[in-house]
């Protein structure tokens, strides 16, 4: 089934009707109505946007559902869900694990796309609808509305559910992960360096800036060669990382920065910058552009370590800055991490949530996959067959023919 439709005691009055699309059929139908929800939300972010969530769900079918809120044709909120199986080893069963859909393509920021006029009556609706579908854990990680997570949050139970907003530290817990560094840029780059800056570091970038690129020593721009320069970013940030996080870690991850850079590349949000000795890459920054909230995302670093001093990383974000400001954006965003030298920049915090739901009370066996699910938790069972792992086989293979009995697998 494509839409699936339910109608909330308290929508229902007031003319609202909650779906839900897990097709890419029922995906792509949304465009016109998503789109048009996209230029009434002040607080949505390039990453909730249709063209973003397009590429994340045509590559992982079968694991993601947006939930939708209607108010008659207008289309009033979306929440973008992420859908895997998890094995319980307590209860010897599958189980269905719910995160923010954007996480499909590692996007920064996650949570609601919301029509301000119907936010909350629209947010309380999807939430009801939720607590209705079976699932074991929900997590939202990166929502930056407190707002709309407080409303989110007050329509679920407390009785019936634990909810948390919990800490998220990495690098052994030096780094707060939910602490997101932005600068509010001003409207030139003179402004920026005599109001957003300390008087050092305002002296020092103006150094830089004429001992090596008004010399003609380095040269700054943007990359006219995504995909080089995109392999060459990455392979200085790997080997780096590989050190810190060990080589098939960082391979990964390297991997999941690919998969961000390359679809902003695709639809023209790519501001890819090179600082050069002649050929030599001396450093790069990628980032992912949103036009319409007039906001540019930092995403991954990579610097040659062979090359001394503190000018490459000084003059790639400062310049960098620069372009945003002559570009007409109003925030250069760190994203995720309270690193030290963001703040050097003029960055000020903004705090990201992330909320974690859970029921109190399980109830029987099996009552926590989704039929989302279902095709999943089948290759888990052959896996668990080529591991040798024979009674989880079994025993995963009785739930899904009780499912198939009680016709819940139905699609």
């Amino acid at each position: 089934m494509t839409v699936h439709r339910a109608i909330s005691e308290q929508g229902s009055a007031a003319g609202l009707r909650v779906e839900y699309v897990d097709s890419l059929d029922g995906f792509r139908a949304l465009r016109p109505a998503w789109e048009a929800l996209e230029q009434k939300d002040a607080e949505g972010t390039v990453f909730l946007s249709w063209a973003w969530l397009r590429q994340a769900f045509e590559r992982t079918t079968g694991r993601w559902r947006v939930i939708t809120a209607w108010v008659d044709q207008d289309l009033v909120a979306v929440l973008p869900l992420k859908y895997r199986v998890h094995w319980s080893k307590t209860r010897t069963e599958f189980q269905t694990e719910i995160e923010a859909g954007g996480r499909l393509l590692w996007s920064e920021y996650t949570g609601f796309l919301c029509d301000p006029a119907h936010e909350e009556m629209a947010i309380t609706a999807i939430a009801n609808r939720l607590q209705s579908l079976p699932w074991i854990k929900l997590s939202l990680r990166y929502v930056l509305s407190e707002r709309r997570v407080g409303i989110f949050t007050r329509a679920f139970s407390q009785d019936a559910h634990r909810v948390r907003l919990k800490p998220y530290r990495i690098n052994r817990g030096e780094t707060d992960n939910l602490l997101c560094p932005q600068v509010q840029l001003p409207g030139s780059y003179d402004q920026y360096l005599s109001d957003c800056l300390s008087r050092n570091t305002r002296q020092k970038i103006k150094r830089f800036e004429r001992k090596f690129l008004e010399s003609g020593a380095l040269t700054f721009a943007a990359t006219t060669d995504h995909t080089r320069d995109i392999d060459a970013l990455l392979t200085l940030w790997q080997a780096k990382w590989a050190q810190v996080k060990g080589a098939e870690t960082a391979r990964q991850v390297a991997g999941n920065y690919l998969q961000v850079l390359m679809a902003a590349q695709k639809f023209g949000l790519l501001y890819l910058s090179v600082l050069r000795d002649g050929d030599r890459m001396l450093g790069a920054l990628g980032h992912v552009l949103d036009p319409h909230h007039k906001r540019m995302h930092f995403i991954v670093a990579g610097r040659d370590e062979t090359a001394r001093g503190h000018h490459i990383g000084a003059l790639l974000h400062s310049q960098s800055i620069r372009w945003a400001i002559d570009n007409g954006y109003g925030v250069y965003d760190f994203c995720h991490g309270n690193e030290s030298y963001k703040y050097g920049y003029g960055a000020k915090d903004v705090q990201a949530l992330y909320l974690s739901i859970r029921p109190r009370k399980l109830r029987q066996p099996g009552a926590y996959l989704d039929a989302l699910s279902h095709k999943e938790a089948l290759a888990r069972v052959l896996s668990f067959i080529e591991e040798g792992q024979n009674d989880r086989a079994t025993t995963g293979t009785r739930q899904l023919l009780n499912l198939l009995h009680n016709g819940d697998m139905a699609r």
